[in-house]
Order: structure tokens, then sequence, then C-alpha cells
């Protein structure tokens, strides 16, 4: 396996036996503070348009 040609500006090489930052948003600095809503889980049909039916 070949390492990818990474650009060093946009990716600066890790040190490993450096201590990882408790803010995320050194390592990740466009990531949002929060995360969006989980989608909605589909539950087993109950008539309703888009329902799961129930396994056989």
């Amino acid at each position: 396996m070949t390492n990818p040609d990474l650009d060093p500006d946009v990716y600066p090489p890790l040190d490993p036996r450096e201590p990882v930052p408790d803010d995320v948003g050194e390592l990740l600095p466009d990531t949002p503070g929060e995360l969006p809503e989980a989608p909605v889980e589909p539950s087993p049909d109950d008539g309703e348009p888009g329902g799961v039916p129930e396994p056989a």
C-alpha cells in the first residue's frame, strides 16, 4: 500500500507522539459545533405512507 500525495499545507503531518487536542476544532476547523438531528428511523407499517412492512 502506498501513501497518497497530500498537500502538507492542507494536511500537515501528524506526530504520533503528540497528545490529541481536547478541542476537536483544532483538528477539524470546518466542522460545526453541534451535529445535525439524526433522521427518523422508519417504524413498522401502521397503514401510513412510507411505513415499513413487518417481517414475515
